[in-house]
């Protein structure tokens, strides 16, 4: 039996929870809706995200005909789902210290950020005028005909992950954790072992291909419960540390890898839960997260 699609998950505001959905959309940024808004701190126009602020992860967004209702404890505030960048300010904002450009939404999204965050903060949206090309490890015009972007998230498009491997994670672990700590797009079910996805180059889902471009590395973001909000200290990145350090490329040898980057080949087409994933490449040697742009099926110098 061929793996599937077990699960989908959107998250159209950066650090929030997620919406599970059953079917999804592609777009220019990977899955429909999901990252094109953004919590920052107007001081310096940096990301806010569930690294500082845990409780970010219990903002509950919901999709509403062409609104997104957010709502957090007992509060609520909607937005267009896809704004008209050219009604609001124009806001550059930093995410990892790429310079952005978005729309701010308004002193009533603020407010209800500012209250319920404690700090003051602004909601904006990722302005469709501006590419934020994909480079590292991925297809680019000769393999798909454009270069590929993305909006909030932190690199890639989209991440994958399958049971099977949350599943080894928590043989380690006192306290299991689920899907959701790692925040994924795809989850997958029915690999042949734990970590099989890290293998994959090129999957057929639906006629479209996805090209499986390097390992997710790591940091504390797993540590915070997404039923509670409440933070771990240590846990479970400190066991992460210790047995999911496997990629031995300069940008990942220091950090626990879960989960893999994604780029689809098509800005249109959709996805669904119980879609067969038809592996079509396996990467040739050692995977290794070099950082080196372009794309490539075999194993190049660390």
């Amino acid at each position: 039996m061929a793996p599937v699609i077990s699960k989908l998950y959107l998250y159209p505001i950066k650090s929030c929870k997620a919406i599970e959905v059953t079917e999804a959309q592609l777009s220019k940024y990977g899955l429909r809706h999901d990252r094109t808004f953004l919590v920052v701190d107007p001081a310096t126009n940096k990301q806010r995200t569930m690294r500082e602020l845990p409780l970010m992860t219990l903002i509950t967004p919901k999709i509403v005909g062409e609104s997104l209702e957010i709502t957090a404890d007992g509060k609520k505030v909607t937005v267009p789902l896809t704004p008209d960048v050219t009604k609001y300010e124009k806001r550059i904002v930093d995410v990892w210290k790429e310079q952005l450009e978005s729309a701010d939404l308004g002193d009533e999204a603020a407010q209800f950020f500012t209250e319920y965050l404690g700090v003051p903060s602004r909601l904006v949206f990722k302005s469709p005028n501006h590419v934020r090309p994909v480079i590292e490890h991925a297809p680019g015009e000769k393999e798909i005909g454009f270069q590929p972007e993305t909006g909030f998230a932190d690199n890639f498009p989209i991440l994958a992950l399958s049971e099977e491997s949350i599943n080894d994670v928590n043989t380690h672990l006192e306290t299991p954790v689920t899907v959701l700590n790692f925040r994924p797009n795809l989850v997958i079910s029915g690999v042949s072992k734990p970590w099989e996805e890290d293998t994959w180059c090129t999957v057929d889902i639906r006629g479209i291909t996805y090209y499986f471009v390097c390992r997710c590395t790591r940091c504390d973001m797993p540590n915070v419960n997404p039923e509670t909000g409440i933070k771990d200290k240590l846990q479970p990145q400190k066991t992460l540390q210790s047995v999911r350090r496997v990629d031995k490329g300069k940008k990942a040898k220091f950090f626990a890898c879960v989960g893999i980057n994604v780029v689809p080949s098509s800005h249109s087409g959709e996805i669904r839960v119980g879609d067969a994933l038809d592996v079509k490449e396996i990467f040739q040697g050692e995977r290794m997260r070099t950082g080196e742009p372009g794309w490539s099926t075999v194993e190049v110098g660390a």
